[in-house]
């Protein structure tokens, strides 16, 4: 078998294979040879068909699937060795007529090769967005925590912050629940109540969000909408949750012993530790603008046409080379960045390796676990853990893809020019608001186009 390369230009060339009979003679004879012993056909005894039959019958489709072999392997092996980029698969080309019988087959196939092109991120610049926690913020926090590191006390009557526990009444559904005084869309039918009080209400006395009213009344939104019957609430219990004061027992039992000794110090962490739960976004939206400004940047052309045909081609809900052409135009943009990242992780030599997949996933499992004040997992529990999460593959892609794109952050923020600038959690939803409506209207001007 001898294969040549023919380059039409800088995004295409035909590859012509050559194959001799010798390539697959001793192969197809053997074949032959083994189907003419196991064989059961209809007016032979087994193991007594004549070869003459069994050529005629089968060996057109013997030679077919041995050059096929030959073609796959062929080529493959080739475009390895020769270390050639390409984009889609070898398309081949239509020949009138095979004749299998000649002692030589020729066959070509089409490449669309991927374009080359440099990559300078030191021409990239962008934006970073530093979210600023602000101090309303924080009080935020601290009566979140002063509330969830409260104590109950029971009360004799309803008031404002009170936990109602109550036996409900409702059509066929009877049940314990709890509600919440200041959540209650009519507070004042509450204030005031006793254990033992009944109260008769109706949905809109509970809720105005139809999402919790299905949820306590146990009811669709249909049967909801339908629904105007009487709620009948016993008062089991009420009890208040009685704010933690901000001292040390409340600093340790936020952030462990000792961590934090001062209300001031107790702020500044809330502080910081909410600006860490910002960076993910903002980091996503980094990586963003970097790709649309590489995108933008990045110049080179690519093989449409080719890929519009071999699309065609390998694609059977494709019903012609114009419809590809139109998916081909769509994909585009994301095919140029698929080109530019496998540039980058070029370059950069970016690699996600097996240690690295296990690495993150512990990470990612020991905050889990931390976010529920269980902070001193044992390494053996924890690698289990592990092992059995990373035991899915589609959870171990996710990870491995994770671990890419944040390899390829850290690229960005040491070779990209980023200013960084300063902003509220509101503004930053402004931005990323604004830039997606910007991103959405351009593509559909591409599109119109």
């Amino acid at each position: 078998m001898n294969i040549t390369r023919n380059s039409i230009d800088d995004l295409n060339a035909v590859l012509t294979i050559s194959i001799e009979k010798e390539d697959y003679k001793e192969k197809v004879e053997k074949a032959l040879e083994n189907y003419r012993k196991t064989a059961t056909i209809k007016g032979f005894r087994k193991g007594q068909v004549p070869m003459s039959f069994v050529r005629k019958q089968f060996e057109k489709n013997m030679i077919f699937e041995e050059v096929n072999q030959l073609l796959q392997n062929g080529i493959n092996d080739y475009i390895q060795k020769e270390q050639i980029s390409i984009l889609g698969n070898p398309l081949p080309k239509q020949q009138d007529s095979i004749d299998w019988d000649a002692d030589q087959l020729v066959f070509e196939f089409e490449l669309g090769m991927a374009p080359e092109f440099d990559i300078d991120l030191s021409k990239i610049a962008t934006t970073g967005y530093k979210v600023n926690v602000t101090e309303e913020e924080v009080q935020k926090y601290v009566d979140n925590f002063s509330q969830r590191f409260g104590t109950l006390r029971p009360l004799d009557t309803v008031e404002e912050g009170s936990n109602i526990k109550v036996e409900l009444k409702a059509g066929d559904v009877e049940k314990e629940t709890f509600l919440f005084s200041d959540e209650l869309a009519n507070q004042k039918k509450f204030i005031g109540k006793k254990v033992g009080d009944v109260i008769k209400a109706k949905s809109k006395d509970l809720y105005e969000d139809n999402t919790n009213l299905e949820q306590i009344l146990e009811k669709s939104a249909e049967e909801l909408a339908d629904f105007d019957g009487e709620i009948l609430l016993t008062i089991k219990e009420i009890t208040k949750t009685e704010k933690a004061e901000m001292n040390q027992e409340l600093f340790d039992k936020v952030y462990g012993e000792g961590i934090v000794t001062t209300e001031e110090d107790f702020r500044q962490k809330i502080k910081e530790e909410s600006e860490k739960m910002y960076v993910r976004e903002t980091d996503k939206q980094l990586m963003n603008d970097v790709v649309e400004e590489l995108i933008k940047d990045t110049k080179f052309d690519l093989p449409n046409d080719f890929l519009a045909r071999w699309l065609d081609f390998s694609n059977e809900k494709i019903e012609s080379v114009e419809q590809a052409a139109e998916e081909v135009k769509k994909m585009e943009e994301s095919l140029r960045y698929q080109l530019i990242e496998a540039k980058i992780a070029q370059v950069y030599d970016l690699k996600v390796t097996h240690e690295d997949v296990q690495d993150t996933t512990k990470k990612i499992i020991k905050e889990q676990f931390a976010m529920y004040g269980q902070s001193n997992i044992p390494d053996e529990d924890l690698d289990n853990i592990v092992q059995s999460s990373l035991g899915n593959q589609q959870e171990y892609q996710r990870i491995a893809d994770q671990v890419f794109a944040d390899k390829m952050l850290n690229v960005f923020k040491d070779n990209v020019s980023v200013k960084e600038k300063g902003i509220t959690f509101d503004e930053f939803i402004e931005v990323v608001t604004e830039k997606a409506k910007k991103h959405n209207h351009s593509h559909d001007h591409d599109h119109e186009h």
